[in-house]
């Protein structure tokens, strides 16, 4: 599904505008992953929202250049691992090392979809493909949630180009 919009002859923002006000939108940091072909696939979000609750689902954003978008749609399974405030080194990972190191740090377990999932994030939840829509240069992806885990820790966020703690937050 591809959504156009029609321009209503409103001025373009300019791209660092808008880059430097999403900077100080704080957000919950998670890692989306993916099995295809039977290689694991995953990258650092901060587009985790919730959608729905009847039916559960959840949204993420991937750019269609990122190298799991493919695999992503070829699969139509994934998982969101919300990240914990100890796991600043996944999220850092997951998005800048080598894709076939990302997962040697930290516990991961199979999912019933064949998703990889972090061991201890705060929450889990394991999804099928519900939908997804083009939009310029991502994908809104939809997931149907099909199972949750959840761990007693507080959250990971990112806001600023940087990832913080709650606690961090207030000081």
């Amino acid at each position: 599904m591809t959504m156009t919009v029609m321009p209503q002859g409103f001025p373009s923002m300019d791209d660092a505008q808008f880059r430097a006000a999403m900077r100080q939108l704080a957000a919950g940091v998670a890692v989306v992953t993916t099995v295809d072909g039977g290689r694991r696939y995953g990258i650092t979000v901060t587009s985790a929202a919730s959608v729905s609750e009847d039916p559960p689902l959840i949204s993420i954003g991937v750019n269609k250049q990122s190298w799991i978008c493919d695999a992503l749609m070829r699969s139509r399974t994934f998982c969101i691992s919300i990240l914990g405030a100890s796991q600043r080194d996944i999220a850092v990972g997951f998005s800048r090392l080598p894709r076939e190191s990302r997962f040697d740090a930290g516990e991961w377990t199979t999912l019933a979809t064949g998703a990889p999932a972090l061991v201890g994030a705060p929450a889990i939840f394991d999804c099928e493909l519900f939908t997804s829509v083009e939009v310029k240069t991502h994908h809104l992806v939809i997931g149907r949630i099909l199972t949750t885990r959840t761990a007693d820790s507080a959250p990971l966020i990112y806001r600023d180009r940087k990832y913080l703690t709650v606690n961090e937050m207030a000081d």
